[in-house]
C-alpha cells in the first residue's frame, strides 16, 4: 500500500522521547537524531515507543477520522457555516472513491507504530537486566490494545481491510497486502485482547496516565464494544460486568450540575476509562475545525432536534440539550467539547451563556463509564427476556436520571416493558449521551446490520436530516438503500498503487479505477 511504503522511512527515525513528565509524554515529537538501529536497548526506550504511539493517535488527520466516520453520515449532523467539499459529499450522500476521507492511511501509521514496538520491546528485555518480565507484558497489552482498537475503527468503516502484525521498518518486506475479511480480523482481536487481558496494567499512580493510557478496563471496554458489534451479546454483558465490578481504577458518574464542563472542558472526569490527552502545545486541530472555536467558523453544525415540530428525543430541561449545542444565524452549532455553559440558568440559552475554551486543547474521550451502561444495556436488550429488559431499563436510568434531574429518579421504570420498546429506549438514550461523541453512525450501522437492510433505519431516523438539507427522499433511498452502501469506499489511490485490494462492493459498480 502506498502509504505503507512511506512509514518504513519516518520509523527507520523513531522518536527520542526524553524521560518527561506525563504531560509532556503524550505530546513529544519525534527527534531525528535517534537511528532505528540503536534506539531498541533500554527500558526508557520502550516507555518512549509506546508515548510515539500515542503521539500518531494525537493526530489531526486521526482525529478527524474518528469523528468523521462516527458521526458525519448519522441523523446528528448537517453542514455548518464553512463546510468544505470532502465533508459536503458526504453529508448529503454523494460518496466516492476520491473522497478525502476514504483514505486509511493515518490510522495504519498508529498501527505500524505499535507493531514496531511490539517487534522491538522483547528484544530489550534481553538487553536491560532493570526491564523485568511483567513490564514488557504490560507494554505489550498495550501497544495490542491500541492496535485493535485502530483495527475495530477501521474494519467498522471499511469492512474488509487489510491486516497486519509485523513491522514496517525497511523496504524489504511486499507492500501489497490483500484484505482480510471482517470475521476474521474481529475474531482475530479479540483472541488477541483475551490473550492479553490480563497482562494490562490496572492502574497507575498519575492521573493522566490512568485516563490517558490503556488500561485493563480499557481492554474490557473495548471487548465488550467488539463483541455487540458481532452480535455476541453474552460476551458484551460479561466484559461490561468485569468494569462494573472491579474495584481497581474506580469510575464514578459525575454529578448533574457539573459534570459537562468536568467531562468536556476539564477531562480527566471521574467517569473516563480513556481519552487522547491535548494541551496548549499539542492543540485538538480536529474539534476546532470541525465544531468550531472562538475565532473560527465550525465546519459541521448539530442537527435541530429542539426546533424540529415533532422531535422528542430530549425532554424540555435535558442537561445534554442545553450544554451540547444552541442556536445562532439559523445554525445549530455545536457547544460540546468547545465551551461550556456558564450561565445555566437563564431560561432561554443563546450563544452568548457559553464561555470558550481558550484554547482548542480539548481531550477527546473514547471510552466512559456510560459507555459501558449502555453498552451492557443495548445487549441486554437484545438477550431479551423480562428481566434482562428491566435491568437494561434500570442501566438506562443512571444516565438520563443524571440529565434530567427535575424528573423523579426511577421515572423510566415501568414506562418501557416489551423489547421493542427497550431497544429503541437504549438506542435513543445512547444518541443523547454520546451526542457528537464520535458513536452515533456506528450505533446506526449496528441497527442496519442486525436488520439486514437500511431500510427502516433510513426511513425512522436518518432521512430527516436529508429532508433539512432538501434532499430528495427517493434520491437519498438509491444511494443508501444497501447494506454495502453504509461502509466507506477505499481510496483510489490505495487501489491503484495495491493491486491485491478489491473495491467495497456497493462502490464497484460505479468506479472506473484501473489498478
Amino acid at each position: 500500500m502506498k502509504h505503507l511504503h512511506k512509514i518504513w522511512i519516518l520509523l527507520a527515525i523513531l522518536p527520542a522521547f526524553m524521560l518527561v513528565s506525563c504531560e509532556d509524554w503524550f505530546a513529544q515529537e519525534p527527534e531525528s537524531e535517534m537511528v532505528y538501529e540503536d534506539f531498541w536497548q533500554k527500558k526508557g526506550d520502550v516507555l518512549s515507543g509506546m508515548g510515539a504511539c500515542y503521539r500518531a493517535m494525537l493526530e489531526e488527520s486521526v482525529v478527524k477520522r474518528m469523528m468523521v466516520w462516527g458521526e458525519l453520515r448519522s441523523d446528528n449532523i448537517l453542514p455548518g457555516k464553512s463546510t468544505e467539499e470532502h465533508l459536503s459529499l458526504l453529508l448529503s450522500a454523494n460518496i466516492n472513491s476520491a473522497n478525502e476521507y476514504a483514505r486509511w492511511g493515518s490510522l495504519y501509521t498508529v498501527i505500524n507504530y505499535c507493531n514496531t514496538l511490539i517487534d522491538n520491546a522483547p528484544k530489550v528485555r534481553d538487553l536491560d537486566p532493570d526491564f523485568s518480565e511483567k513490564e514488557l507484558r504490560q507494554y505489550l497489552a498495550e501497544a495490542k490494545a491500541l492496535r485493535s482498537y485502530c483495527y475495530f475503527m477501521l474494519v467498522r468503516t471499511f469492512r474488509d481491510i487489510p491486516y497486519i502484525e509485523q513491522a514496517y521498518s525497511d523496504d524489504s518486506r511486499d507492500f501489497s497486502v490483500p484484505q482480510t475479511s471482517e470475521a476474521v480480523v474481529l475474531d482475530t482481536l479479540m483472541a488477541t485482547l483475551r490473550s492479553v487481558e490480563n497482562d494490562a496494567v490496572t492502574e497507575y499512580s498519575q492521573v493522566l496516565y490512568n485516563k490517558g493510557r490503556i488500561t485493563q478496563k480499557t481492554v474490557w471496554a473495548l471487548m465488550a464494544d467488539i463483541a455487540l458489534w458481532k452480535n455476541d451479546y453474552e460476551t458484551c454483558v460479561a466484559y461490561c460486568d468485569k468494569i462494573l465490578e472491579s474495584s481497581n481504577n474506580a469510575l464514578s458518574l459525575e454529578r448533574a450540575s457539573t459534570y459537562f464542563r468536568h467531562l468536556f472542558f476539564d477531562g480527566n472526569s471521574d467517569e473516563s476509562l480513556w481519552e487522547l490527552q491535548f494541551d496548549n502545545n499539542t492543540l485538538n486541530w480536529a474539534v476546532r475545525d470541525l465544531y468550531g472555536a472562538s475565532d473560527n467558523d465550525a465546519k459541521l453544525s448539530s442537527y435541530q432536534f429542539t426546533l424540529t415540530a415533532g422531535s422528542t428525543l430530549f425532554n424540555e430541561k435535558d442537561l445534554r440539550k442545553k450544554n451540547a449545542m444552541v442556536e445562532k444565524d439559523g445554525f445549530m452549532m455545536i457547544k460540546k467539547y468547545v465551551a461550556h455553559l456558564s450561565q445555566p440558568n437563564v431560561e432561554i440559552i443563546r450563544d452568548n451563556n457559553f464561555s470558550w475554551r481558550g484554547t482548542s486543547d480539548a481531550n477527546w474521550i473514547i471510552y466512559r463509564l456510560p459507555d459501558i451502561y449502555l453498552m451492557k444495556a443495548e445487549a441486554l436488550a437484545e438477550l431479551g427476556g423480562a428481566d434482562n429488559l428491566a435491568q437494561a431499563v434500570e442501566l438506562v436510568s443512571k444516565t438520563y436520571d443524571r440529565a434530567n434531574p427535575d424528573v423523579t429518579a426511577g421515572s423510566l421504570q415501568g414506562l418501557y416493558t416489551s423489547q421493542t420498546q427497550v431497544r429503541d429506549l437504549v438506542f435513543d438514550e445512547r444518541q443523547r449521551e454520546f451526542l457528537f461523541e464520535g458513536k452515533r453512525y456506528f450505533d446506526l450501522m449496528r441497527r442496519m446490520r442486525r436488520e439486514g437492510t437500511p431500510t427502516a433505519t433510513i426511513n425512522t431516523y436518518l432521512i430527516n436530516k436529508y429532508v433539512a438539507m432538501n434532499i430528495d427522499r427517493n434520491t437519498v433511498m438509491s444511494k443508501l438503500n444497501d447494506v454495502d452502501a453504509i461502509y466507506m469506499p477505499i481510496h483510489d489511490d490505495e487501489l491503484r498503487v495495491n493491486t491485491l485490494l478489491e473495491q467495497n462492493r456497493f462502490y464497484k459498480i460505479s468506479s472506473d479505477i484501473s489498478k
